[in-house]
């Protein structure tokens, strides 16, 4: 970062499109003219929005391409995965923000790859469910093969099961539902998901199953010299292990249907039905879909109707499987008070001979295996290594954190969407006496006044300190400290609220 000047990046920002010449010009004015240090200049870049950390990172390494697919402003980098990467990107036009899924490069020469691409996804474009992520545009920006969809604010069922390791009955029963009703309509439209894992349904804030990447898991590259460096293609070959041990044609909805049975059954058990490893052979070999550990292995108090459910669903016979999906959720229906069965969970670890020992878990129902699981928090700060440092610690401990770097339009955001928030966290480290009138407005404002709140200063701050408007809702942090002492700060305010709410 030290070889570029605030001038430079200045102009980076206008010829790479990121800024307009009038936006960066007033930003670089502000922050002191040509003389400003790069410093001074991204603080007021990120300051006022201008600028992602995503951008910012490019655009100090000197990255001239890659903010724009076609008409789409890229603003982070949101996953990746030996197909694709996603991006969350605005409509330069609209203003709308989307999702855009783009094909990685070393797939943009492989003309039948393209093609493929091209026409699967247009192939799902007229779907429009409930459960199903719409794609809206599908085209190629400077040789680049991409997918518009609907941004979902939230997170993939598998990042969902990494925090909570395994999920209770009504709620497994609740995203089942919705995952079947999507398929049922998708297949009812002639299509077969043909890549169903956890990693491929999102969650929505309000906990609604959406599913995502219909039809795309066959795509590989055709070329023979590509193919041998990346191996085996891993969106496909589950699907291809099991029509290969059961005999079934492609497309065969039954092979869906057990791959629904799996995502069930890990959403219970906090495991796998299926021997997990990267070699081929392996997970072609037959007995990874056959020799199943029954469902009891890992967990207790199922009723009888949800094992056989389960047991139905992931049948290595096909013929024993679910036929159709109205069959599938006529029997989840059938599954009465779900949300008061209490489950209990079996540890079973491999000894140094190799036997494997049970061990009985006590968590059961209702209790919180991380402190903030299901919790919201909303991190105002303009620092870019508070802001990663804040949301993995707190990501670890299930928290979902969401940032504006703007203190104005941090207090704005929760004054509209006070709701969607168990907390928030004001840093005045940059942002000083404006992080500080944002966190004093919460008690004055009848629309946040009774959402928690910390506010973390630096030890220098002691008059801004002195000025904080506290409460039994809303705390003070004096650097330094730790992320633990955090924490505890988050748990207490919280745990405060919902008592108060509790008397009421």
């Amino acid at each position: 970062m030290s070889e570029i000047t605030s001038e430079k990046l200045s102009r980076q920002c206008i010829e790479t499109g990121v800024l307009s010449t009038q936006d960066s010009e007033n930003a670089l004015s502000e922050a002191g003219g040509i003389e400003a240090t790069l410093e001074q200049f991204i603080s007021v870049l990120t300051r006022n929005d201008l600028v992602t950390n995503w951008q910012l990172d490019r655009l100090t390494k000197g990255h001239r391409d890659g903010y724009f697919y076609g008409k789409y402003k890229v603003l982070y980098l949101v996953g990746a995965g030996t197909f694709a990467r996603v991006y969350r990107c605005v409509n330069t036009e609209s203003g709308r923000v989307r999702a855009v899924k783009v094909l990685r490069h070393r797939y943009s020469d492989d003309m039948e790859a393209t093609e493929q691409f091209m026409r699967e996804a247009r192939m799902v474009m007229p779907l429009r469910h409930p459960n199903i992520i719409p794609v809206h545009e599908v085209d190629s920006y400077k040789g680049r093969y991409y997918m518009v969809m609907d941004f979902i604010e939230g997170q993939n069922l598998r990042d969902f099961v990494k925090l909570r390791k395994h999920m209770e009955l009504g709620e497994t029963i609740k995203l089942i539902r919705g995952i079947c009703n999507g398929l049922q309509y998708a297949y009812n439209e002639g299509i077969t998901h043909r890549d169903l894992k956890l990693s491929n349904v999102l969650i929505t804030s309000k906990g609604q199953a959406k599913l995502a990447d219909f039809g795309l898991a066959t795509i590989v590259s055709t070329d023979e010299n590509k193919k041998k460096q990346e191996g085996s293609n891993p969106r496909s070959i589950d699907y291809a292990g099991l029509e290969r041990a059961t005999q079934v044609p492609r497309n065969d909805i039954r092979s869906d249907i057990f791959f629904v049975g799996c995502m069930f059954y890990q959403l219970l058990a906090g495991r796998p039905p299926l021997v997990e490893t990267r070699d081929r052979i392996q997970r072609l070999n037959i007995g990874r879909y056959r020799d199943i550990p029954p469902i009891g292995k890992y967990v207790t108090g199922l009723p009888h109707s949800v094992i056989n459910l389960v047991n139905k669903a992931i049948a290595f016979d096909p013929d024993k499987r679910y036929p159709n999906y109205e069959m599938l959720m006529s029997d989840l229906e059938k599954i009465d008070q779900a949300d008061g069965v209490l489950l209990q969970r079996r540890v079973v670890k491999t000894n140094e001979d190799g036997e494997e020992e049970q061990q009985t878990d006590p968590v059961k129902r209702g209790m919180i295996q991380q402190e903030g699981e299901g919790k919201t928090v909303l991190l105002i700060d303009s620092r870019q290594k508070m802001q990663e440092l804040l949301r993995a610690q707190l990501g670890k401990r299930g928290y979902r954190v969401l940032i504006v770097s703007n203190a104005e339009r941090g207090i704005q955001r929760l004054q509209e969407a006070a709701a969607e928030f168990d907390c928030a966290i004001f840093c005045t480290g940059e942002l000083g006496q404006a992080g500080l009138d944002a966190f004093n407005t919460l008690r004055e404002d009848y629309r946040t006044e009774s959402l928690p709140a910390v506010i973390i200063v630096e030890k220098d701050q002691t008059t801004l300190a002195s000025r904080a408007k506290l409460s039994a809702l809303h705390g003070l942090l004096q650097m330094p400290i730790k992320v633990r002492q955090l924490r505890e700060a988050l748990v207490k305010l919280i745990n405060r609220k919902e008592t108060l709410e509790a008397a009421e």
